[in-house]
């Protein structure tokens, strides 16, 4: 049997601005989720130095903020990357359901691309743990050594 060569699949890189509008708009709710976080653990420092009558309403406080945070988490990065690149992290799931939520909100920001210091600081993590991260997603994805992780993330359309 005799089979057609198919044409190289060219990478579908985002418009600069649509890069520089998505890297904006994700950098600003990571920004958010971790200023909450902080208010969660500084209300849970200082619970049992505040007056009684004040408990109540710091322990609502933290129930809230922690509400939040599990409702946005990955859901929140999943509904923005979905809404500006038609379900791609859906898809992405779907294709390779091996990987983690941490991979695919990974995912999400080196498809804009985004560099691993930058990630790092959003995920508030070392560096070298994002290279990790990007080491177990080539392995899942099959890419060879000369393969771009970037490239192939953002060759999935």
């Amino acid at each position: 049997m005799r089979t057609i060569p198919t044409p190289p699949v060219e990478p579908v890189m985002l418009p600069p601005m649509e890069q520089q509008t998505s890297r904006t708009a994700m950098l600003r709710e990571m920004r958010y989720t971790g200023v909450l976080k902080h208010v969660a653990e500084d209300l849970a420092k200082m619970e049992s130095a505040l007056p009684p009558e004040h408990r109540m309403t710091a322990k609502r406080l933290q129930r809230e903020v922690g509400e939040v945070l599990e409702a946005d988490g990955l859901a929140h990065v999943e509904h923005i990357m979905d809404s500006m690149h038609d379900g791609y992290l859906r898809r992405l799931a779907q294709d390779f359901p091996t990987l983690t939520p941490t991979e695919l909100r990974m995912a999400a920001f080196l498809r804009l691309p985004m560099p691993s210091k930058e990630i790092a600081s959003l995920f508030s993590c070392s560096v070298r743990s994002v290279e990790k991260h990007r080491e177990r997603m080539r392995k899942k994805f099959h890419l060879a050594p000369h393969e771009s992780l970037t490239m192939f993330l953002a060759s999935r359309v």
